[in-house]
């Protein structure tokens, strides 16, 4: 990696809007596994660490799922900053996604539209890549924390089936595995969603996960449009199942009135700054239906220190960032922990930790 004093991305990002986004994204891939990518490097701070399910985090600040979809940059995730990294979605068989178009950026709305729809190389070619990644990381004596997403897929007949053979085969090389059922890209991925389905899913996935010799912990990832009703369903669901905690949310399948853009009308899921205001209210009412008990991860809309301090004030210990990437950069990292540690000492907190549902206290 090529680290900076400064940060070189405002100067590019312009050229770089100029490319077809998906054309964007992979050059971007590229340049951060050949590690030529130039950012700001992030600076440790004592304040920003913080306790997940009884892994210890540097900071609180992580790659969401959906950026590296065929574990192709895990060592540059940690060379950027994040404290973790969350490959994936991976599915059973290969999946090439949909057809191309499949992803658009409203760049004056800071939103990505994308109906990729997990196109990834497949649970044998993940296995492979997690196993040498593993290997590399215990002999270089290397910290990572490393999550898989993983989903049904495709033609899947039995979903629990393919959640299942996919956490057996991954479960030795990752610290956490979330069970993605939300989706918006994926053909009656919201059905998972539904109280009745979801429980017997999670029991048959968690009797898997028992009898494991090596058991990561389990994420649930919910989305981000829910009722009142559908969000209680999830909290009861989710606090007797068995998982060890949640991630709230993914892409929203709304199309909220704040974006003027003809592109809106592109099917996909949306994400970006106007998914915040939605999936950190739901972040705090599942903080509150599972009275604090339940560890969550928030994601949706973070773009600075003060988004991933509200999410942590809502209830989450941990933040991920995605559509972040595109619009601030690599460096927006260094950026948003470097905010956050400020504002946590500003308010007296210690840690991360001190912090977490401090709005709801």
């Amino acid at each position: 990696m090529i680290y900076l004093p400064f940060d070189v991305y405002p100067l590019m990002r312009p050229f770089i809007f100029l490319l077809d986004p998906e054309v964007a994204h992979n050059l971007a891939l590229r340049a951060l596994e050949w590690g030529v990518c130039p950012v700001k490097k992030t600076r440790e701070d004592s304040v920003l660490h913080t306790t997940f399910c009884g892994i210890d985090f540097a900071n609180p600040i992580g790659l969401a799922a959906g950026f590296d979809k065929q574990a192709k940059i895990i060592k540059a995730a940690f060379d950027l900053g994040f404290s973790f990294t969350e490959v994936g979605g991976v599915t059973p068989l290969p999946q090439p996604g949909n057809p191309k178009p499949r992803m658009f950026r409203i760049e004056e709305s800071q939103v990505i539209i994308n109906r990729y729809n997990f196109n990834n190389p497949g649970l044998d070619v993940f296995e492979q890549r997690l196993k040498a990644w593993d290997e590399k990381a215990a002999n270089e004596k290397h910290r990572s924390i490393i999550g898989v997403n993983i989903t049904r897929g495709d033609n899947c007949k039995d979903a629990a089936e393919a959640y299942i053979l996919s956490l057996k085969r991954l479960a030795p090389y990752v610290q956490f595995a979330t069970i993605n059922v939300s989706c918006p890209n994926e053909a009656n991925a919201r059905e998972l969603e539904c109280r009745d389905n979801l429980t017997e899913l999670l029991r048959r996935i968690k009797e898997a996960h028992d009898s494991l010799s090596k058991k990561p912990v389990l994420l649930l990832k919910i989305s981000p449009d829910q009722t009142e009703e559908t969000t209680k369903d999830l909290a009861e669901v989710a606090m007797t199942s068995g998982i060890d905690g949640m991630i709230v949310g993914n892409g929203t399948s709304t199309r909220p009135a704040s974006i003027n853009s003809p592109l809106t009308k592109e099917r996909g899921g949306l994400s970006g700054k106007p998914i915040f205001e939605m999936s950190t209210k739901l972040l705090g009412t599942m903080y509150k239906l599972t009275e604090g008990k339940l560890p969550l991860i928030g994601c949706g809309g973070v773009f600075t220190g003060a988004d991933a301090y509200a999410k942590i004030r809502a209830g989450a210990t941990l933040v991920q960032i995605l559509t972040g990437m595109v619009f601030e950069g690599p460096s927006i990292v260094a950026k948003v922990n470097e905010e956050l540690a400020a504002l946590l000492k500003r308010d007296g907190f210690s840690s991360v930790n001190e912090a977490v549902g401090a709005d709801y206290k």
